[in-house]
């Protein structure tokens, strides 16, 4: 996948598994030309299993397949307009651990070359949800 470097690391059966430099196009910001002239996004995740299987089998039903947490990411980012990068940041990191087995993520969003009176590289917010302090979905 362009612009998408996925690789794991595993110390026994504990396995992080990084999506990194994911690009999206959001419609998200404080302004009103953010949130309708839309801006990239870039995504930075770490997915924290703590019993992966699939560190031994081989096998991508032991483990959470990347390219559905990618294309949730994208659901998240396309399908909702949020004001503050910590919102967005927050709601991912929630939709990813109710929809996949995990033990903790970790998702930075970064808004490269934000529109600001000055030179800047970019500006981005980080938050890191483990399962535990998940609070449980509300029905209505």
């Amino acid at each position: 996948m362009p612009g998408c470097h996925v690789y794991s690391t595993d110390t026994g059966d504990k396995v992080d598994i990084f999506i990194e430099g994911l690009e999206v196009y959001g419609h998200h910001g404080v302004t009103d030309e953010e949130k309708v002239l839309g801006q990239r996004l870039l995504y930075d995740v770490r997915l924290t299993v703590e019993d992966c299987p699939a560190a031994f089998t081989d096998d991508l039903t032991g483990t959470v397949d990347y390219t559905e947490v990618v294309d949730l990411i994208i659901e998240v980012a396309t399908t909702n307009s949020f004001s503050l990068l910590e919102r967005l940041a927050q709601a991912t990191a929630e939709a990813i651990l109710r929809r996949f087995p995990l033990d903790a993520v970790w998702v930075q969003v970064t808004k490269p070359h934000p529109p600001v009176a000055c030179a800047l590289a970019s500006v981005g917010a980080a938050v890191e949800l483990i399962r535990a302090d998940l609070e449980p979905e509300v029905e209505l």
